[in-house]
């Protein structure tokens, strides 16, 4: 047996994706998003933010690990989280910013390791959205302002003349927000409705310098008038691919093989891993300390109970 790669999850990482990903500015930038960081950086031992403004510092503060034994062996995991805040700006602006990552860390506590990847809420008009996804062949992307699932906007592709596909690149890999995705990316959950009749689409994830020749499609079968939930479990066995996969080189998501003469509606799409169950929200305590800042920590837990221990036989 080969066994396959899979990257450790840091923590750190996917907190600080949970945050940037899900952070709401409000309707009128009243909640600004921060500078957001985790400590210390994979390349760096330690960060400077002097001149970066009020920011946010996701730290791990503890890892345990113990083995449960019930009938199999599985492991019990809880990673305490720090979240730093250091705000310049106002004691008012730190509440805010608290109240913010507070609301995001209950949200999410049943699904803690998801990175949202579009919500289109951040969409001014179709302009804004074009620059980020591109309409292939057959069809047309708008931002649609009157369906949703969640918010009041979502993305329209119109498919006439042949099949259609609408892409966009995956977040990119810079010093400070390494890409996780898609190399311990689990799971692609999004939701789509249809105007009529049943559309079986393709969930691509491919190489963009290289389209038809690296590339893993896995198909949803898209067949209600309202917006259902589609999960894509990239553990089953694509439709179709190409290429021999290097997760490196995977840098797009694409919706392909739209059938002619449909209008889908696609909504809120979520990319997640699988390392923890849980994020459970412990407290915050305020810093009166400071006196030419505001600052505050609040303190999580990712939390794994009962991963299966593999046992070689």
């Amino acid at each position: 047996m080969t066994l396959t790669y899979t990257p450790e999850g840091r923590p750190t990482q996917l907190l600080r994706d949970l945050l940037t990903s899900y952070w709401d500015s409000r309707t009128n930038n009243e909640i600004p998003a921060p500078v957001i960081l985790e400590i210390p950086l994979p390349n760096f031992q330690r960060v400077d933010v002097r001149n970066q403004g009020d920011t946010i510092l996701v730290s791990l503060e503890g890892f345990e690990e113990e083995l449960i034994h019930i009938g199999f062996k599985n492991r019990q995991i809880t990673a305490t989280m720090q979240i730093q805040f250091n705000v310049f700006t106002s004691r008012q602006r730190l509440y805010d910013m608290v109240q913010e990552t507070r609301r995001i860390v209950l949200a999410k506590q049943h699904h803690p390791t998801d990175y949202l990847l579009n919500d289109f809420e951040g969409y001014a008009n179709t302009a804004a959205l074009t620059a980020v996804w591109t309409a292939g062949t057959n069809t047309t992307a708008t931002l649609n302002t009157s369906v949703s699932q969640f918010g009041s906007k979502s993305m329209r592709l119109v498919v006439s003349g042949g099949a259609g596909e609408a892409y966009r690149a995956l977040p990119a890999t810079t010093v400070l927000i390494p890409r996780p995705y898609p190399d311990r990316l689990r799971h692609i959950t999004f939701y789509a409705k249809i105007n009529s009749g049943s559309d079986s689409i393709g969930v691509t994830l491919r190489d963009a310098s290289n389209r038809s020749g690296l590339y893993r499609t896995w198909n949803v079968t898209v067949d209600s008038t309202s917006f259902q939930k589609k999960v894509i479990d990239l553990s089953d066995s694509p439709a179709a691919s190409a290429g021999t996969w290097d997760v490196s080189l995977i840098d797009e998501i694409a919706f392909t093989g739209l059938d002619n003469g449909n209008t889908i509606d696609i909504d809120h799409i979520d990319l997640a891993t699988t390392e923890f169950d849980f994020l459970q929200y412990q407290g915050y305590q305020e810093d009166t300390s400071t006196f030419n800042y505001f600052s505050g920590t609040m303190t999580a837990d990712f939390r794994n109970v009962g991963e299966p221990v593999d046992v070689l036989v």
